[in-house]
């Protein structure tokens, strides 16, 4: 597996449910401009990613709110669940 682009998310009715992404974005602190990213689950809808999962990830990693966007995507491949 490997990171994808944001842009490469396929079209509503084929893409995934649920994918990793990178969400990159700032925080300005103590007179100093940061660039963080930070890597979560989302959820997908039909014009992208969830916008709540992006803030959620955003506020997680302390970006300022608002300044978080997805930069990439991975596929969740899980193994089947193991039954008893």
């Amino acid at each position: 597996m490997k990171w994808l682009p944001a842009d490469t998310l396929p079209p509503p009715g084929e893409r995934p449910g649920r994918v990793f992404i990178v969400v990159t974005g700032s925080q300005h602190h103590s007179g100093v401009h940061w660039c963080r990213s930070k890597a979560g689950v989302a959820r997908t809808q039909n014009d992208g990613f969830n916008p709540e999962d992006i803030r959620r990830i955003e506020e997680e990693d302390l970006m300022d709110p608002g300044t978080g966007e997805v930069t990439y995507w991975m596929p969740w491949r899980l193994p089947p669940i193991p039954t008893q």
